[in-house]
Order: structure tokens, then C-alpha cells, then sequence
């Protein structure tokens, strides 16, 4: 190979040097961005396998997230490993693949473009222009900003680095690449034939090369190929045709390509998400023009694949590319994407840059041509930028797709989900509320919009208690109910409401659905347990107490009424005068011999076995007890119960 001019280490420092700075300056502000809740919680901030043991076997095993890229989750799992969950340096991560990306298609270009006959300036121009629209254009801010979608970068990375080495004839080494790029996730299936129609030009190898032996060199890739198409396609849950129907398959496979394509000329109003739609059909006018544009492309294709033998390559190396994800086998809640352009645009940044070298043929254009695309990369680049703020955070990316498409129910439901978890709950309420008018019977919306409501009648009802306004707090708690049935302290709020109205048995329907709900507060069991005993059920109210002491066994003031309800009741099921002593004799330890109440409750355990004598004496401190607390009502009651032991 001759030497070049721009295969001077100088010039490619300052290529690379230039390259870099164009890609910081666009996305740089993706490092202060956080995670969203698309996806970072599944498969990165709550993924115990990224930092447990076995993290290689899990790897190269797993088809979590319904995709297969071991070498994605291992270079996830080295970055957790290092620094933690913060979000900056997987997004550093992101970014640095995208900068190394930008700088290999740079390469890749002067090695394809040097095939094309063109001067070292104009081969130059060529590289410059398209790693510079690869690396700022808007469309790469979803790959690189959204921590998730890394192993796009990844297999990239490696793609690039397998065509170098097929280009320079390291054949071995391309196929181990390709390998990791497949590794890393399943994107460049089609990379086999794009190879043989590289093959074909720019590499002109078949001239010199028999037919045989260049597709005798593709069988290893294709059997790679093949074999991950075979893992991807077991990971994704790829949508039936009763879902999806055939019509509406061909309609997004046909269309897709200008609709990328469109992007790439158009990148404005960029949305996060273009949800699939929710009964997916076929659209027979954008079918058939979709059709009759592909008909078009390749009829012309072909009339010019002597004189323009680019055009026909690249056209159908960038639909060939695109095949896996335009909508043949859709998965997931998007029928397209921008971060599905990622690999694909690759072949389109390079024509453009080959297309703005041939303008630049006549010197005197140059200045023209290059003004024209700085400041094509400078818009670009600037939108970029601006882009990368919809991903600052999950409430920024959702609302920016349910602007840029008010039918977005994906995205009304997750921005709902992230402001209601930001505590502006009004606000979340409002997009739940638009969810369920875009999809009436979305049952999480309509689940989760209950379960706000009802947490702000709890709420409410909360304060209202504290003001002493009981019987409107009593109508929010039974609002909370309404709303979701499952609200313990809702149940438990207005239970003990009801007790201190003396509505007894409506108490216990609610206090026993926050006892048995789990609700830890002692003034449940004890209220319910009061209320039972009061209207005539002993043997429950023993049960419920005896259920909490247990799980409770540090409580004293639980023992001390289970001890006294033992003690005392009428019920011969329920008196047990032998346990309630042990329990009374606890409590009046614990408590120092100086509680009248504990005291008290030991006479009566006393008592219950026959020993009065005792019962006498306890009492007799206990009234003691209550007189020097200056408590005559309870000395009054403690006094009543020793004469009855005197009797």
C-alpha cells in the first residue's frame, strides 16, 4: 500500500484530535445525566449478578431482558465492580465507545474510499465528513445517553474493527471480531453478505479472486451468523401473528428504511419512543408507496451498477443491515428506534462523505463545501446537545415523548410512574388519568392511579386526625378503602377511629384487617383485642394477643393485657389463671414493682389460681402505687378489686 498523506501520524492526530472534540462537545452532558427507569433498573442498578461471583458463567448463559450479549454484561459488571452504581461512569462508558467508534469509522473510510480512486485530500474529506456526522448527529443520542443500550456501541466497536481486518486481508482476525460483535448483541446478522458485496466493490477482490473461494471465506461468519440469530431469537419473546399480522409486518419492514432515512435528513422532534401500535394493522397507501420506492431504488441500482457501482452496494448493504430490527419479527413496545440506526447509519455517513468529496474535486470549491459542512455538523451538533437533556432523568425522557406524540400511552404510563416516585403525585395523577383515555382497559394505570389516590386520602385523613376532626377523617380513611382495599393503615386509622366513637364491631372488621395485613403498630392488637372482649368474642381477643405477644415479645404492654384478659374472663375457654400469673409476674418485674396497672393485673392472677392472700398483698401495692401517682379514679378501681379479693 502506497503512503498517503493522511496516514501521517500528524494528520491523523489532528483528525483524531478534531474528531474527539466534536464528539465531546455534542455529548458531553449525557455524564451528568442519572438513570431512567427504562430498563437501568432491570439491568443495571437492581442486577445483583453484575457484582456477584459467577458473573462469567451468568453471563455467557443468561437471556435476561430478552437478549443475548454476554460481553455487553461483562463489561457492565466490570464497570459496577469499580465504581459502584453511580450513573457517570456507565455512561462514561457509553461515551468513550462512541468517541472509539467515531475514530473507526474514520479508518474505515480511508481504507474503503482509497479503493474509489480518489487523492489523498479528497479521500481525507471523505473520513473527516463522515466520522464527524456519525459522532454529532442527533440520532446517536439515544445509544450513547441511555445507559442501556451500550452494547449498540459495543458491537459496533468490534464490527468496525472486523471490517479493518478483513479489508487489510487478516481474515482469522475478522472472524473472532465479528464473533464479539455478535457477543456483545446479535446486530450485524447480515454482515456475511455485506462482506461479499464489498468484495464486489470496493474492493473489487473478485477480479482477483475466484467466486468460490470468496464465498468459501464467508462460511465461518455465516455460521456465526447464524448461531446467533439461533440465541437472539430464543431470548427475544417476538410478537405472534395474532398479535402483529403480516400486513402490518411488511407495512413497518417496507416503510422503515425511509423512515430512518428520513430521520437522518430530518433529525428534529426525536422521541425516546415510537410505540408499536396497539392493535397493529396494515396501512396499504404507505405500503405501497414504501414498495414502489424499494421497486425504484433497485431498478436504478441496477442500471448503474457499472457506472455507480456504489449506489447499488450501499443500498442494499444498508437494507440488509437494517433487516433484523425494520419490523418482520417485532418484540418489545417500539416499532422503531433511533438506536436501531446505529449500525446501519455507518453505511450512510460514509456515502455522504463520499458524495461531499466528490464536490470537493475542484479545489476552488473547497472552502464553499467545507463551511457548508461545518456547519452542517455545528446544527447537527447542536441539536444533539439539546437532545441529550430528554435523557437528564426518567421524568425529562417521558415527557419529552409524550410531547413530541400525545398518543404515547408507554410514554403518559412511565412518566406517571416517575413523577408519582418524585412525590409530585397531582401530576402523576393527571398522566395516569390520560393513560386510561388513550387505553381504557390499561389495568396498571388504572391500578397504580387507584393506589395514589388512595395513599392522598390516607394521607388526608392522617391529617385531619391530628386536628381532631374525626369524623371527616373516618370519610378519607373509608375513601382509601374504597380505592384499594389493601390500605393497612387506612384500615387500621379508622378502626381505632370507630373504637374511640364506641362502634366496636365495625372497628373490629378494620383492625382485623390491618392485624392480620401484617401492621406492626401495638395499638392494634390491643385495640381489637379490647373490642372483641367488649362485644363478646374473649377466645379471639385472647387469640389475637396471644399471636402478638409472640411476634411482639419485648412488649410488655401486650403481655399486660393478654395476662389480664387470662385472668379475668368470664369465658372457662379462655380464663387461664396459671399462664396469666407467669405473664403478670414478667410484666410486674419488668416494670419494677412500681406499675399500679401491672400490679393490679398481678392480683388478679393471683386470684384466678386461689391464692387471695397474695392477690390481697398485690393489690394493696398496687393501690399504693396509684395513690402516690395521684390517679383517684384508678386508685378508686384498684381499691374496688381488693376488696372483692378480701371477700
Amino acid at each position: 500500500m502506497s503512503s498517503l498523506p493522511e496516514s501521517r501520524p500528524a494528520v491523523r492526530a489532528v483528525d483524531a484530535g478534531a474528531l474527539a472534540l466534536a464528539g465531546l462537545a455534542a455529548l458531553w452532558p449525557v455524564l451528568r445525566n442519572g438513570f431512567v427507569n427504562w430498563d437501568d433498573p432491570s439491568v443495571l442498578v437492581d442486577n445483583e449478578h453484575l457484582a456477584a461471583p459467577g458473573t462469567w458463567s451468568w453471563a455467557f448463559t443468561t437471556t435476561h431482558m430478552g437478549h443475548y450479549q454476554p460481553l455487553a454484561w461483562l463489561a457492565w459488571s466490570a464497570t459496577k465492580s469499580l465504581f459502584g452504581l453511580s450513573p457517570t461512569p456507565f455512561h462514561a462508558l457509553s461515551l468513550a465507545g462512541h468517541l472509539i467508534n467515531g475514530w473507526l469509522v474514520y479508518i474505515v473510510t480511508l481504507r474503503l474510499v482509497e479503493r474509489a480512486a480518489l487523492d489523498s485530500r479528497r479521500r481525507r474529506v471523505a473520513a473527516i465528513t463522515a466520522a464527524a456526522l456519525f459522532l454529532v448527529h442527533p440520532l446517536q443520542v439515544e445509544p450513547v445517553a441511555w445507559a442501556s443500550a451500550f452494547p449498540y456501541v459495543l458491537s459496533l466497536t468490534a464490527l468496525l474493527l472486523a471490517l479493518l481486518a478483513y479489508v487489510n486481508g487478516r481474515l482469522i482476525a475478522s472472524i473472532a471480531l465479528y464473533g464479539a460483535s455478535l457477543l456483545a448483541r446479535a446486530n450485524a446478522i447480515a454482515f456475511p453478505i455485506v462482506l461479499l458485496l464489498l468484495d464486489v466493490y470496493p474492493l473489487q477482490r473478485r477480479r482477483r479472486t475466484s467466486p468460490g473461494r470468496l464465498a468459501a471465506e464467508k462460511v465461518p461468519f455465516a455460521v456465526l451468523a447464524a448461531a446467533a440469530a439461533i440465541a437472539e431469537s430464543r431470548a427475544r419473546e417476538i410478537a405472534s401473528v395474532q398479535e402483529v399480522g403480516v400486513g402490518a409486518r411488511l407495512t413497518m419492514a417496507a416503510t422503515a428504511p425511509f423512515r430512518y432515512l428520513g430521520r437522518i435528513v430530518w433529525p428534529v422532534r426525536l422521541s425516546p419512543l415510537d410505540p408499536l401500535a396497539i392493535a397493529p394493522a396494515v396501512d396499504m397507501l404507505p405500503l405501497a408507496l414504501a414498495t414502489g420506492a424499494i421497486a425504484v431504488a433497485a431498478v436504478a441500482a441496477w442500471r448503474l451498477r457499472v457506472r455507480r457501482p456504489a449506489f447499488a452496494v450501499a443500498s442494499l448493504a444498508y437494507l440488509l443491515m437494517l433487516a433484523p430490527v425494520a419490523g418482520l419479527t417485532p418484540s418489545g413496545l417500539q416499532a422503531t428506534a433511533d438506536r436501531y440506526t446505529y449500525m446501519p447509519g455507518v453505511i450512510a455517513w460514509i456515502v455522504v462523505g463520499a458524495a461531499v468529496s466528490r464536490l470537493s474535486a475542484r479545489r476552488s470549491r473547497t472552502p464553499a463545501v467545507a463551511l457548508a459542512m461545518l456547519a452542517l455538523v455545528a446544527a447537527a451538533g447542536t441539536i444533539a446537545f439539546r437532545q441529550t437533556a430528554y435523557w437528564r432523568d426518567s421524568i425529562a425522557l417521558w415527557a419529552r415523548a409524550a410531547d413530541v406524540d400525545r398518543r404515547d400511552d408507554v410514554a403518559t404510563y412511565n412518566l406517571a410512574i416517575a413523577l408519582a416516585e418524585a412525590g409530585r403525585e397531582d401530576e402523576a395523577i393527571g398522566r395516569y388519568e390520560e393513560t386510561l383515555r388513550l387505553v381504557p382497559d390499561h389495568d396498571l394505570a388504572r391500578k397504580n392511579l387507584a393506589i395514589l389516590k388512595a395513599t392522598q386520602a390516607e394521607r388526608e385523613g392522617d391529617r385531619l386526625a391530628q386536628a381532631g376532626r374525626f369524623e371527616e377523617a373516618g370519610d378519607r380513611y373509608a375513601d382509601a378503602i374504597a380505592l384499594d382495599g389493601r390500605r393497612l393503615h387506612a384500615h387500621a386509622a379508622r378502626g381505632m377511629l370507630l373504637a374511640r366513637r364506641g362502634r366496636l364491631r365495625e372497628a373490629a372488621d378494620d383492625l382485623r384487617q390491618a392485624f392480620d395485613g401484617g401492621v406492626t403498630d401495638v395499638e392494634v392488637p390491643n385495640t381489637l383485642a379490647f373490642a372483641l372482649a367488649q362485644t363478646g368474642d374473649s377466645a379471639q381477643a385472647a387469640a389475637v394477643l396471644t399471636r402478638a405477644a409472640a411476634a411482639q415479645p419485648d412488649n410488655i404492654n401486650l403481655k399486660h393485657n393478654l395476662a389480664r384478659l387470662l385472668a379475668t374472663s368470664d369465658d372457662p375457654r379462655v380464663r387461664d389463671g396459671a399462664r396469666a400469673l407467669d405473664l403478670a409476674l414478667e410484666v410486674n418485674r419488668r416494670t419494677g414493682d412500681r406499675d399500679p396497672r401491672a400490679l393490679d393485673t398481678l392480683a388478679a392472677a393471683y386470684a384466678a389460681v386461689g391464692r387471695f392472700d397474695d392477690a390481697r398483698v398485690a393489690a394493696s401495692r398496687a393501690l399504693a402505687r396509684a395513690r402516690e401517682q395521684g390517679d383517684a379514679a384508678m386508685a378508686a378501681e384498684i381499691g374496688a378489686h381488693a376488696r372483692r379479693y378480701a371477700r
